[in-house]
Protein backbone atom coordinates (compact mmCIF):
# COMPACT_ATOMS: atom_id res chain seq x y z
CA UNK A 1 0.00 0.00 0.00
CA UNK A 2 1.19 3.52 -0.68
CA UNK A 3 2.49 5.24 2.41
CA UNK A 4 4.02 8.42 3.62
CA UNK A 5 7.12 6.61 4.94
CA UNK A 6 8.20 5.55 1.46
CA UNK A 7 7.49 8.98 0.01
CA UNK A 8 9.37 10.63 2.87
CA UNK A 9 12.35 8.34 2.33
CA UNK A 10 12.61 9.15 -1.38
CA UNK A 11 11.86 12.86 -1.10
CA UNK A 12 14.14 13.22 1.92
CA UNK A 13 17.05 11.55 0.14
CA UNK A 14 16.60 13.70 -2.96
CA UNK A 15 16.36 16.86 -0.86
CA UNK A 16 19.50 15.99 1.11
CA UNK A 17 21.53 15.60 -2.07
CA UNK A 18 20.13 18.78 -3.61
CA UNK A 19 20.99 20.69 -0.43
CA UNK A 20 24.54 19.33 -0.60
CA UNK A 21 24.92 20.45 -4.22
CA UNK A 22 23.62 23.92 -3.36
CA UNK A 23 25.97 24.07 -0.36
CA UNK A 24 28.79 23.15 -2.70
CA UNK A 25 27.86 26.06 -4.94
CA UNK A 26 28.01 28.43 -1.98
CA UNK A 27 31.31 26.96 -0.82
CA UNK A 28 32.95 27.23 -4.22
CA UNK A 29 31.85 30.85 -4.58
CA UNK A 30 33.18 31.73 -1.12
CA UNK A 31 36.62 30.26 -1.72
CA UNK A 32 36.17 26.92 0.04
CA UNK A 33 36.94 23.64 -1.72
CA UNK A 34 33.91 21.32 -1.46
CA UNK A 35 34.77 19.57 -4.74
CA UNK A 36 34.60 16.03 -3.33
CA UNK A 37 31.41 16.47 -1.31
CA UNK A 38 29.65 18.14 -4.24
CA UNK A 39 30.60 15.35 -6.63
CA UNK A 40 29.39 12.71 -4.19
CA UNK A 41 26.06 14.48 -3.80
CA UNK A 42 25.69 14.67 -7.57
CA UNK A 43 26.47 10.97 -7.88
CA UNK A 44 23.87 10.11 -5.26
CA UNK A 45 21.33 12.34 -6.96
CA UNK A 46 21.96 10.91 -10.43
CA UNK A 47 21.88 7.36 -9.06
CA UNK A 48 18.52 8.00 -7.41
CA UNK A 49 17.05 9.45 -10.58
CA UNK A 50 18.17 6.34 -12.46
CA UNK A 51 17.40 3.55 -10.00
CA UNK A 52 14.00 4.90 -9.00
CA UNK A 53 13.03 6.26 -12.42
CA UNK A 54 9.85 4.16 -12.52
CA UNK A 55 8.30 6.13 -9.67
CA UNK A 56 9.52 9.54 -10.86
CA UNK A 57 8.02 11.85 -13.42
CA UNK A 58 10.45 11.84 -16.32
CA UNK A 59 8.84 14.89 -17.93
CA UNK A 60 9.49 16.91 -14.77
CA UNK A 61 13.10 15.74 -14.58
CA UNK A 62 13.83 16.50 -18.21
CA UNK A 63 17.53 16.79 -19.04
CA UNK A 64 18.64 17.12 -15.43
CA UNK A 65 20.69 13.92 -15.38
CA UNK A 66 22.76 15.03 -18.35
CA UNK A 67 23.32 18.47 -16.88
CA UNK A 68 24.41 17.00 -13.56
CA UNK A 69 26.80 14.72 -15.44
CA UNK A 70 28.23 17.74 -17.27
CA UNK A 71 29.01 19.68 -14.10
CA UNK A 72 30.26 16.60 -12.24
CA UNK A 73 32.68 16.00 -15.11
CA UNK A 74 34.15 19.48 -14.68
CA UNK A 75 34.53 18.94 -10.95
CA UNK A 76 36.06 15.54 -11.63
CA UNK A 77 38.93 17.06 -13.60
CA UNK A 78 39.90 19.01 -10.49
CA UNK A 79 39.30 16.18 -8.06
CA UNK A 80 41.36 13.68 -10.05
CA UNK A 81 44.40 15.96 -9.73
CA UNK A 82 43.83 16.34 -5.99
CA UNK A 83 43.59 12.58 -5.52
CA UNK A 84 46.71 11.83 -7.53
CA UNK A 85 48.74 14.58 -5.83
CA UNK A 86 47.91 13.20 -2.39
CA UNK A 87 48.46 9.64 -3.55
CA UNK A 88 51.89 10.28 -5.06
CA UNK A 89 53.07 12.46 -2.17
CA UNK A 90 52.22 9.70 0.32
CA UNK A 91 53.98 7.09 -1.82
CA UNK A 92 57.15 9.19 -2.13
CA UNK A 93 57.25 9.73 1.62
CA UNK A 94 57.32 5.95 2.07
CA UNK A 95 60.38 5.56 -0.17
CA UNK A 96 63.92 5.67 1.23
CA UNK A 97 65.51 9.01 0.43
CA UNK A 98 68.19 7.38 -1.73
CA UNK A 99 65.51 6.08 -4.10
CA UNK A 100 64.01 9.50 -4.77
CA UNK A 101 66.23 10.66 -7.61
CA UNK A 102 65.83 14.18 -8.86
CA UNK A 103 63.11 16.76 -8.21
CA UNK A 104 60.34 14.17 -8.19
CA UNK A 105 57.99 15.95 -5.80
CA UNK A 106 58.24 19.26 -7.58
CA UNK A 107 57.61 17.70 -11.00
CA UNK A 108 54.59 15.82 -9.71
CA UNK A 109 53.22 18.93 -8.07
CA UNK A 110 53.91 21.18 -11.07
CA UNK A 111 52.61 18.72 -13.66
CA UNK A 112 49.39 18.08 -11.76
CA UNK A 113 48.86 21.75 -10.96
CA UNK A 114 49.28 22.51 -14.66
CA UNK A 115 46.21 20.34 -15.21
CA UNK A 116 44.27 21.34 -12.09
CA UNK A 117 44.44 25.11 -12.44
CA UNK A 118 42.89 25.27 -15.94
CA UNK A 119 40.30 22.75 -14.75
CA UNK A 120 39.39 25.07 -11.88
CA UNK A 121 39.07 27.91 -14.35
CA UNK A 122 36.62 25.84 -16.39
CA UNK A 123 34.57 25.20 -13.24
CA UNK A 124 34.45 28.92 -12.42
CA UNK A 125 33.48 29.81 -15.98
CA UNK A 126 30.78 27.15 -16.00
CA UNK A 127 29.33 28.51 -12.77
CA UNK A 128 28.85 31.90 -14.42
CA UNK A 129 27.04 30.43 -17.41
CA UNK A 130 23.34 30.38 -18.20
CA UNK A 131 23.57 26.60 -18.42
CA UNK A 132 24.67 26.32 -14.81
CA UNK A 133 22.06 28.82 -13.66
CA UNK A 134 19.42 26.67 -15.33
CA UNK A 135 20.79 23.61 -13.54
CA UNK A 136 20.51 25.28 -10.13
CA UNK A 137 17.01 26.45 -10.98
CA UNK A 138 15.99 22.91 -11.92
CA UNK A 139 17.35 21.60 -8.61
CA UNK A 140 15.44 24.22 -6.65
CA UNK A 141 12.27 23.33 -8.55
CA UNK A 142 12.79 19.66 -7.79
CA UNK A 143 13.29 20.39 -4.13
CA UNK A 144 10.14 22.53 -3.97
CA UNK A 145 8.07 20.06 -5.96
CA UNK A 146 9.54 16.52 -6.00
CA UNK A 147 8.88 14.83 -9.37
CA UNK A 148 6.82 11.89 -8.15
CA UNK A 149 4.93 10.08 -10.87
CA UNK A 150 2.71 8.03 -8.56
CA UNK A 151 1.99 7.10 -5.00
CA UNK A 152 4.94 5.18 -3.65
CA UNK A 153 5.00 2.08 -1.46
CA UNK A 154 7.88 0.78 0.63
CA UNK A 155 7.66 -2.45 -1.33
CA UNK A 156 8.20 -0.65 -4.62
CA UNK A 157 11.26 1.23 -3.37
CA UNK A 158 12.80 -1.91 -1.93
CA UNK A 159 12.15 -3.79 -5.15
CA UNK A 160 13.96 -1.11 -7.13
CA UNK A 161 16.84 -1.18 -4.66
CA UNK A 162 17.12 -4.97 -4.88
CA UNK A 163 17.09 -4.71 -8.66
CA UNK A 164 20.11 -2.39 -8.42
CA UNK A 165 21.80 -4.91 -6.14
CA UNK A 166 21.23 -7.77 -8.57
CA UNK A 167 22.68 -5.71 -11.40
CA UNK A 168 25.71 -4.85 -9.27
CA UNK A 169 26.20 -8.53 -8.40
CA UNK A 170 26.03 -9.56 -12.06
CA UNK A 171 28.50 -6.91 -13.10
CA UNK A 172 30.85 -7.80 -10.28
CA UNK A 173 30.77 -11.51 -11.12
CA UNK A 174 31.43 -10.69 -14.77
CA UNK A 175 34.26 -8.33 -13.86
CA UNK A 176 35.91 -10.92 -11.63
CA UNK A 177 35.82 -13.39 -14.52
CA UNK A 178 37.12 -10.93 -17.09
CA UNK A 179 39.55 -9.02 -14.90
CA UNK A 180 39.66 -6.07 -17.30
CA UNK A 181 39.90 -2.52 -16.03
CA UNK A 182 36.81 -1.52 -18.00
CA UNK A 183 34.65 -4.29 -16.54
CA UNK A 184 35.83 -3.52 -13.02
CA UNK A 185 35.02 0.15 -13.53
CA UNK A 186 31.49 -0.74 -14.66
CA UNK A 187 31.11 -2.97 -11.62
CA UNK A 188 32.23 -0.12 -9.39
CA UNK A 189 29.59 2.21 -10.80
CA UNK A 190 26.90 -0.42 -10.34
CA UNK A 191 28.05 -0.99 -6.74
CA UNK A 192 27.70 2.73 -6.08
CA UNK A 193 24.13 2.73 -7.34
CA UNK A 194 23.30 -0.31 -5.21
CA UNK A 195 24.84 1.36 -2.17
CA UNK A 196 23.00 4.64 -2.65
CA UNK A 197 19.68 2.87 -3.27
CA UNK A 198 20.16 0.94 -0.03
CA UNK A 199 20.98 4.19 1.78
CA UNK A 200 17.69 5.63 0.62
CA UNK A 201 15.83 2.56 1.88
CA UNK A 202 17.39 2.51 5.35
CA UNK A 203 14.33 4.09 7.02
CA UNK A 204 12.21 1.31 5.48
CA UNK A 205 14.41 -1.78 5.73
CA UNK A 206 16.43 -2.91 8.74
CA UNK A 207 18.71 -5.02 6.55
CA UNK A 208 19.66 -2.03 4.40
CA UNK A 209 22.44 -0.99 6.79
CA UNK A 210 24.25 -4.27 6.13
CA UNK A 211 23.69 -3.88 2.40
CA UNK A 212 25.15 -0.36 2.44
CA UNK A 213 28.23 -1.64 4.25
CA UNK A 214 28.77 -4.43 1.74
CA UNK A 215 28.58 -2.27 -1.35
CA UNK A 216 30.61 0.48 0.27
CA UNK A 217 33.41 -2.05 0.74
CA UNK A 218 33.17 -3.18 -2.89
CA UNK A 219 33.12 0.43 -4.04
CA UNK A 220 36.23 1.18 -1.96
CA UNK A 221 38.19 -1.78 -3.32
CA UNK A 222 37.25 -1.04 -6.91
CA UNK A 223 37.93 2.66 -6.30
CA UNK A 224 41.49 1.78 -5.28
CA UNK A 225 41.79 -0.22 -8.49
CA UNK A 226 40.51 2.65 -10.62
CA UNK A 227 42.78 5.19 -8.93
CA UNK A 228 45.76 2.89 -9.49
CA UNK A 229 44.86 2.43 -13.16
CA UNK A 230 44.68 6.19 -13.67
CA UNK A 231 47.89 6.71 -11.70
CA UNK A 232 49.90 4.37 -13.92
CA UNK A 233 49.09 6.43 -16.99
CA UNK A 234 50.01 9.67 -15.24
CA UNK A 235 53.28 8.23 -13.93
CA UNK A 236 54.26 6.85 -17.30
CA UNK A 237 53.88 10.27 -18.90
CA UNK A 238 55.91 11.88 -16.12
CA UNK A 239 58.63 9.25 -16.43
CA UNK A 240 58.96 9.94 -20.16
CA UNK A 241 59.24 13.69 -19.55
CA UNK A 242 61.71 13.29 -16.69
CA UNK A 243 63.81 10.86 -18.70
CA UNK A 244 64.37 13.45 -21.42
CA UNK A 245 64.99 16.42 -19.09
CA UNK A 246 68.47 17.39 -17.88
CA UNK A 247 68.94 16.76 -14.16
CA UNK A 248 66.08 14.26 -13.99
CA UNK A 249 65.48 10.60 -14.72
CA UNK A 250 62.58 8.20 -14.69
CA UNK A 251 63.81 5.82 -12.00
CA UNK A 252 61.57 6.92 -9.11
CA UNK A 253 58.54 7.17 -11.37
CA UNK A 254 59.17 3.56 -12.33
CA UNK A 255 59.11 2.57 -8.66
CA UNK A 256 55.84 4.43 -8.16
CA UNK A 257 54.45 2.84 -11.30
CA UNK A 258 55.29 -0.64 -10.01
CA UNK A 259 53.62 0.23 -6.70
CA UNK A 260 50.42 1.23 -8.47
CA UNK A 261 50.43 -1.97 -10.51
CA UNK A 262 50.71 -3.88 -7.24
CA UNK A 263 47.78 -1.95 -5.74
CA UNK A 264 45.67 -2.74 -8.81
CA UNK A 265 46.54 -6.44 -8.61
CA UNK A 266 45.76 -6.60 -4.90
CA UNK A 267 42.42 -4.90 -5.51
CA UNK A 268 41.48 -7.46 -8.14
CA UNK A 269 42.31 -10.26 -5.73
CA UNK A 270 40.40 -8.65 -2.86
CA UNK A 271 37.10 -8.20 -4.64
CA UNK A 272 34.81 -11.22 -4.62
CA UNK A 273 31.53 -11.90 -6.39
CA UNK A 274 28.40 -12.05 -4.26
CA UNK A 275 27.33 -15.44 -3.14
Amino acid sequence: MPGKHATNALVGYLSTQIDAVLAGDTGLRSGADPIHDTRVAIRRLRSTLRVFSKVLDGSAIGELDGELKWFAGLLGEVRDCQVQLGRFAAAIDELPAELVLGPVKSRIRNDLKAVELPARTRVREAMESDRYAALLSALLDMRAKPPLAQDISSKTLQQRARRAQRKANRRLASAVRQGSGESLHRARKAAKRARYAAELCRPLDKSAKRTVKRYKRIQSILGDHQDAEVATGVLRRMAVSAGTTAGENGFTYGLLYARERQVAAESRRAVKPHG
